[in-house]
């Protein structure tokens, strides 16, 4: 829990310091797969992310998630993880109904793997594609590449992954 401690902290503080202008942002509940290469396989993982952001110029937004990533079903080996984001979420829907947005993260998270967990840092950089059926909610796809840092040597993991997820997104007023 140490290790993951500050990365929490810095998500807390950044959201703390969001002026009070700040009124409107989004918050996000997405669950789907993430893909972790160990020994020349490609395993995929159960994952699930909460997430929180704050408008704060034009269309960008500062928010904080969580994560919890697992070796199987129900919840076999839960890992957490957290950080902080920079999203892009413009009004403007593609072809009247297509919403998209981008995202650049960084995180301390817990990798479960076929030995147990790691720990490491991570850099995120995706994106994804939502249908906004009523007034701010929007029904999305996104699509994540995942650098890992700070591995241990012993590891057999790669420093690369893939999150695949669909969930709901509420925009804030």
């Amino acid at each position: 829990m140490r290790a993951r401690f500050p990365a929490l902290l810095l998500g807390a503080l950044l959201l703390a310091s969001a002026p009070a202008a700040a009124d409107t942002g989004h918050v996000g509940l997405v669950g789907g797969a993430l893909t972790l290469d160990e020994g020349n396989q490609t395993q995929w993982r159960p994952y699930a992310r909460a997430e929180l952001g704050l408008r704060l110029w034009g269309p960008f937004e500062l928010g904080a998630h969580l994560q919890m990533a697992t070796a199987g079903f129900p919840a076999e080996l839960a890992s957490f993880g957290g950080g902080v984001m920079v999203q892009l979420r413009p009004d403007v829907a593609l072809f009247g109904f297509l919403v998209p947005h981008a995202e650049v993260a960084g995180s301390r998270v817990t990798l479960p793997t076929g030995s147990g967990r790691l720990d490491a840092w991570e850099l995120r950089v995706g994106g994804g594609l939502g249908f906004e059926p009523g007034a701010g909610f929007v029904i999305e796809a996104r699509l994540h590449h995942h650098w890992y840092f700070d591995l241990p040597a012993s590891a057999e993991l790669g420093a690369e992954g893939w999150t695949v997820s669909a969930g709901v997104t509420y925009r804030i007023p």
